[in-house]
């Protein structure tokens, strides 16, 4: 059975919370490696955190035709690129994300989302699986997934809204445009609501608190107790770059160098 330890003190920052997936993904890759005799359980995590207002692009897409035209002229909400498909999301700190690196291939994302299922039940919510891997009550989204995955690990993330301003979110993306034109990476628009629509009381920091405890028990550790925090901080600023966001073609003949094994801090154990 997979064991989770819960990842403390994320950040706020799009490009810190995607560097410090990456560092995560090489963690569980390294234990992978050293333990092919299977005499003690791999890594695997679980965390939350809740970025700034932006929009995050997919590893694929491209920024001119995901924008919205509001976006592309004023540059607010800040547009970043996660590594991993799927399309453009608006994150704000009404929208909670929720990320698993653990062992494993695509094939594992459908019992991962049962467990986010499972814990949104506690919280009061029946949700079910869309047909592109969305979240969805009653017909309507509350949250999307992407994921990566390679070397034997799995990285499968989403997104949760609690109280995000639905009317940013419209605004920010070309998606819910009508001239909308999407590249070889579509984003497609759904009729969204609140889980504090559902739950009245429910915040991001509630919901948080039912996910780590549904998934995650007391097992926690802060990620600075496992990761080299200058190399975070190097990392950070390459996916802030325009060179990552912006100039990204989808042929991608070249990789970013953040993408190259990161040093990692010595293990300090968990609580």
């Amino acid at each position: 059975m997979l064991t989770l330890t819960y990842i403390q003190d994320m950040s706020s920052s799009p490009a810190e919370n995607i560097a410090l997936e990456e560092c995560l993904r090489a963690i569980v890759a390294e234990s992978l490696a050293r333990d092919e005799s299977a005499t003690e359980f791999p890594a695997a995590f679980f965390t939350t955190y809740s970025n700034t207002p932006c929009v995050v692009l997919g590893r694929n897409q491209d920024a001119a035709v995901e924008l919205s035209q509001a976006t592309l002229k004023s540059g607010t909400p800040r547009a970043f690129r996660r590594t991993t498909g799927g399309g453009a999301v608006y994150h704000d700190s009404g929208n909670l994300n929720w990320s698993f690196v653990v062992p494993g291939t695509l094939a594992d994302r459908a019992g991962l989302l049962q467990l986010i299922l499972g814990a949104l039940a506690t919280a009061g919510v029946q949700a079910a699986v869309g047909g592109r891997g969305e979240i969805t009550v009653a017909g309507r989204k509350v949250g999307g997934t992407a994921s990566a995955a390679g070397k034997g690990v799995l990285l499968f993330h989403g997104t949760l809204l609690v109280d995000t301003d639905l009317v940013a979110l419209r605004e920010s993306l070309a998606a819910h445009e009508k001239d909308y034109k999407p590249g070889s990476v579509r984003s497609v628009p759904a009729t969204v609501t609140n889980l504090v629509n559902l739950v009245p009381k429910m915040t991001v920091k509630s919901l948080a608190a039912t996910l780590t405890s549904h998934l995650a028990g007391t097992s926690s550790v802060a990620w600075n107790s496992l990761i080299n925090e200058q190399q975070v901080a190097a990392m950070t600023n390459e996916l802030s770059s325009d060179a990552w966001i912006f100039k990204r073609s989808a042929q991608f003949s070249r990789e970013p160098s953040m993408t190259r094994k990161p040093e990692l801090a010595e293990m300090k154990g968990t609580t």
